[in-house]
């Protein structure tokens, strides 16, 4: 089998998770962070900031489907795991740029929805730079809930991902192989 063969399930994944997480990322920067205007204007925009929203999940929901269908089952995990980390990393990105715009003071260093969305990945990542630092009670509390949730959500990803692979041990002794059995006629 040639090599583009074996690797077009691989390939498949790559491309399809790249577009869900570039049309997610894509609509965490169309969000609005704040609503201005008129009572009725701002609630039409965050309505149809919903619905947006949602049509984009459930867009995605379609495509994925479609998809899974080429595809073996340990891909399709990988794929949901991966999307789900990355929804979560910027349903919390999307909290600390509301925050940082609602009450500046709770976040150190943050200044643009692109500066929430970096902290968001440093710390999933677990890396904390130190450039953006949450400096208000509120904004320390939205960090810890992040990381809480990221260490219960990495612990079931890796079980769930473990789970469907089996790996020969290498402790465990051969069987010995049966002796023949004698004649008891010998003589």
């Amino acid at each position: 089998m040639p090599i583009q063969g074996r690797n077009q399930p691989l390939v498949a994944l790559l491309w399809h998770t790249t577009v869900v997480l570039v049309l997610l990322t894509v609509g965490y920067y169309l969000l609005p962070l704040r609503m201005t205007g008129s009572g009725a204007a701002a609630g039409g925009r965050l309505v149809g900031s919903v619905v947006a929203w949602g049509m984009l999940l459930v867009f995605l929901r379609v495509a994925t489907r479609r998809s899974h269908e080429r595809l073996p089952a340990e891909y399709v995990r990988i794929q949901r795991l991966l999307s789900a980390l990355y929804l979560l990393v910027l349903s919390f990105a999307l909290l600390y740029a509301i925050t940082g715009t609602v009450a500046p003071d709770q976040f150190a260093g943050m200044t643009t929805r692109t500066d929430a969305l970096y902290f968001s990945v440093t710390t999933t990542a677990t890396v904390g730079f130190g450039d953006i630092h949450a400096s208000g009670t509120f904004a320390r509390l939205l960090v810890t809930v992040q990381m809480l949730v990221n260490l219960i959500y990495i612990g079931t990803a890796l079980r769930v991902l473990s789970s469907g692979i089996s790996f020969p041990r290498r402790d465990a002794e051969p069987e010995p192989e049966p002796e023949p059995e004698q004649d008891a006629e010998q003589d």
